[in-house]
């Protein structure tokens, strides 16, 4: 018996240090807040319901050019589905403006969730927005 003290001793040392060690309660789980989304804002494939509107369209910016050899030279952020789709939605920004925008649109906005703001205008089929400021565009 004198032999078996010490062995049960350390088992019972080794027991408590294991459930003293485990958490009592399961940890808190941490999330990422929520993105904000813009107050009424309208998905891109319904922005087509919405013509001659002012309102906040957003979608992922799926493909883009910058058409620097057209007339007007116009970037074109191709939101939902890219072109030639006629069911996507684009944002047209002029070389008139093109200038306000610190980087070039058509790289940095690819790839990107946008919420764009302005008035939903019908070109051909497809719902647009024309961008003239980068206030107008919310990255999500």
């Amino acid at each position: 018996m004198k032999k078996l003290l010490p062995v049960v001793a350390t088992v019972l040392v080794l027991v408590l240090s294991i459930v003293s060690c485990t958490p009592s309660t399961a940890p808190a789980e941490t999330t990422a807040p929520a993105p904000t989304q813009p107050s009424g804002a309208i998905a891109w494939n319904e922005a087509k319901y919405h013509f001659g509107e002012r309102a906040t369209v957003y979608g992922a910016v799926v493909d883009t050019h910058w058409a620097s050899g057209s007339k007007g030279k116009p970037t074109f952020l191709n939101i939902g589905k890219p072109y030639p789709d006629p069911d996507r939605f684009t944002v047209v920004i002029w070389i008139d403006y093109r200038a306000n925008f610190p980087q070039a649109p058509e790289v940095y906005y690819l790839g990107k969730t946008i919420y764009i703001t302005g008035l939903i205008t019908e070109y051909n089929g497809v719902a647009q927005i024309e961008a003239k400021d980068p206030s107008q565009i919310q990255e999500q």
